[in-house]
């Protein structure tokens, strides 16, 4: 005899309807993102890049001026940089001017604002994409905690992944509000949104073309709707307007225009399936990550077990697999493109906008096609609750520099500049330990970027000029480093050649003029070798430009 079933049994397991829907879920995701990313606000530096951002550039973030400017040059240089990222620097800009510069939190609060309001948008538009409601709410909150994205939030310069999330949801709804009910007001929204995308960093330029493909797939675009052209047109307008506004930029040409970067592309594609295994199984993940140093394994094992979700799911919407797949793989071509060369880091906060690719994928899978919608929800919730864990958890290891390169040696211990970068914050507590790992690094790649400069900067401490001043001319001829120029001084003048001693600091002061202690060194040399005038030209000109000179420097100048 078959056991009986009694109604509320029935209406628990049945799939899951139309009619039931999450309550508040706007403010639910509110709660989950600050709850989960309220640690955050007390992190440090981790010195990889954040530093530069926030202190370097500190005198430029506190000008307004700056938000015109920041379109008119490279990101961390006017002119010596590929970069073309100015929507990041202003948002450090407005970042400044709105808080005393004295503490990092703003800046932690910002990251946590923006990937709160991406989080919201994503929610919004997987409805739009023929998405549930509770199965939207689900995929945004997994969205929202998975560990995988932490390093958008936790890392200061992570933003400018969440910031491009923030102008391309808010894009794609605008575009899609346009549709069903045109008007100029939409039609603006979009436009600015889109071109705010493609000045956030340059991925954004393949939006518009993967956003077609997805509404095309989907059945959401037809050429033979007016309104429909009406936008495509609007989107190549947005691409000639960034194009001819960065061709007046003082940067470098890409490297993704050189022919060499398509040969680079086909070592580069298996990187896919190394992102599907972190977003999938996120149990190898790195705050410092290499193709060549991360294991195809989680990959393959993701592959099959979406490829097994989707199968036993019976009401499978192929279009909408076949759009999210897209639209993964079409978002992360850039990476594809980049040379190792210059890049050769995998970060895995670049898997923001293309996650939403897999997240529609998940939502055609079994666990949200198949089951009822009490499971669907004891699943889910348990699933993000994991997932929370682990993001918790990650958090940690943005906390301080030691803490950070620490982690990235542990997780990627054949990369040269994670080995140099942990040793240069090691060597006043464990100067033994710190100097292996320089000559690791040394080993792995002499002509990585500073390795020279540390190098040489140890062998003066030992006494050792002859090879310190090998290594640093080394570091001169490969990256111009300029605080090499204010270690060769210091070599200079231990070797009493004081002449050549100033002219490395005065190349050093071209570089960074306000630093103190190089103008009282360089007057101090001018003052022992003579050049009373030249000391006094230069003591006039810094307290000119606001650098505090000391009495007794002053009067031996006299």
């Amino acid at each position: 005899m078959s056991p009986k079933i009694s109604p509320s049994q029935k209406e628990e397991n049945k799939p899951l309807s139309v009619s039931f829907q999450i309550p508040y879920p706007v403010l639910w995701l509110l709660l989950l993102v600050s709850i989960l990313y309220s640690g955050s606000l007390t992190l440090g530096f981790t010195e990889l890049d954040d530093t530069i951002f926030v202190n370097e550039f500190h005198a430029y973030n506190e000008k307004p001026a700056s938000l015109i400017h920041s379109f008119q040059r490279g990101v961390f240089s006017d002119t010596n940089d590929i970069y073309y990222r100015p929507m990041l620097l202003n948002s450090f800009v407005v970042n400044t001017l709105m808080t005393d510069g004295n503490t990092l939190q703003p800046f932690h609060g910002f990251n946590i604002f923006l990937h709160l309001l991406a989080v919201i948008l994503l929610f919004f538009l997987l409805r739009k994409l023929l998405v549930e409601q509770p199965v939207a709410f689900l995929l945004a909150a997994i969205f929202a905690v998975h560990p995988v994205l932490t390093q958008a939030v936790s890392w200061i310069p992570g933003r400018n992944d969440s910031l491009l999330g923030v102008f391309a949801f808010a894009y794609m709804l605008c575009c899609l509000a346009y549709f069903k009910k045109p008007n100029g007001g939409y039609l603006l929204a979009q436009y600015l949104f889109l071109l705010s995308a493609f000045f956030t960093k340059e991925t954004g330029l393949l939006i518009p073309l993967a956003f077609f493909i997805l509404l095309s797939t989907l059945g959401l675009f037809s050429w033979k709707d007016k309104q429909h052209w009406i936008i495509a047109i609007s989107w190549v307008l947005a691409g000639v307007g960034w194009y001819l506004v960065r061709s007046l930029a003082t940067v470098k040409v890409s490297p993704l225009m050189h022919s060499d970067a398509w040969t680079n592309a086909i070592k580069r594609i298996p990187v896919a399936l190394q992102y599907l295994g972190k977003a999938i199984l996120p149990v190898n993940l790195s705050v410092f990550p290499m193709q060549n140093q991360t294991s195809y394994v989680y990959g393959i094992l993701a592959f099959v077990l979406l490829a097994v979700g989707l199968y036993f799911s019976k009401s499978i919407q192929r279009r909408v697999v076949i759009g999210g797949a897209i639209w993964f793989v079409l978002l992360l071509t850039p990476l594809f493109l980049l040379p190792s060369a210059i890049n050769d880091q995998d970060f895995e906060h670049r898997l923001y906008l293309p996650f939403l690719g897999l997240l529609l994928i998940l939502s055609q899978t079994c666990l949200f096609v198949q089951v009822g919608r009490t499971k669907m929800l004891i699943i889910g919730g348990a699933l993000i609750a994991v997932l929370s864990v682990l993001s918790y958890q990650r958090q940690s290891f943005f906390s301080d520099a030691k803490t950070f390169w620490e982690e990235a040696v542990r997780t990627t211990p054949k990369s040269a500049y994670a080995n140099m970068m942990l040793a240069a914050r090691i060597d006043s507590s464990d100067l033994t330990r710190a100097k292996q790992l320089m000559y690791k690094a040394y080993q792995l790649n002499p002509n990585e970027k500073y390795i020279n400069y540390y190098l040489g900067k140890q062998c003066l401490d030992e006494g050792k000029l002859d090879d310190a001043n090998v290594f640093l001319q080394r570091e001169l001829s490969l990256s111009a480093y300029y605080d090499t120029y204010f270690l060769l001084s210091r070599l200079r003048f231990q070797q009493q050649d004081t002449l050549g001693s100033i002219r490395y600091m005065e190349q050093y002061l071209e570089k960074d003029p306000s630093n103190p202690q190089a103008v009282n060194n360089l007057i101090l040399m001018l003052v022992d070798s003579k050049q009373k005038e030249k000391a006094r030209q230069l003591i006039a000109q810094k307290q000119k430009e606001g650098v505090s000179i000391g009495s007794a420097l002053i009067d031996l100048a006299k």
